[in-house]
């Protein structure tokens, strides 16, 4: 019996991609369906900074931002700060503790407003409140 020996060259190896380039479509889809992007608002705040400050989650998040001159900003309205009490007013009393409440007070705010916020959402019944800050880092 005779034994024939085939000699390969390089071009009869290859190496299939369309398996590969499946998974990194899939990879794409699921990371582009599974982000979440935060939404800052509107007014340019300076936060102040501060040394131990933690990222706050809730479900249920109000955040009032005071500027350092003009309105403050409640959620997506713009209001005096007469008008705060008034509009969080208007959330149930037996609700507001599943609220976390957020202050960002601009660094070149006039402590009495952010006092005067921080008293309204105090004296309504909120326990959850926090005051934004910015990492030293």
């Amino acid at each position: 019996m005779i034994r024939v020996r085939k000699t390969f060259s390089a071009h009869d190896f290859a190496i299939d991609v369309a398996p590969l380039v499946d998974v990194l479509f899939t990879l794409l889809i699921f990371f582009s369906l599974t982000s979440s992007f935060k939404q800052e608002s509107g007014i340019k705040v300076n936060l102040p900074e501060a040394n131990a400050s933690g990222a706050v989650e809730h479900i249920r998040r109000i955040e009032i931002v005071i500027p350092s001159t003009g309105a403050v900003r409640v959620g997506d309205r713009d209001m005096p700060v007469e008008e705060v009490a008034a509009h969080l007013g208007k959330i149930d009393t037996a609700e507001r503790q599943g609220y976390i409440v957020v202050i960002k007070g601009d660094a070149e705010a006039s402590h009495g407003r952010v006092t005067m916020v921080l008293d309204t959402v105090r004296g309504l019944g909120f326990k959850n409140v926090a005051i934004a800050t910015r990492s030293r880092r």
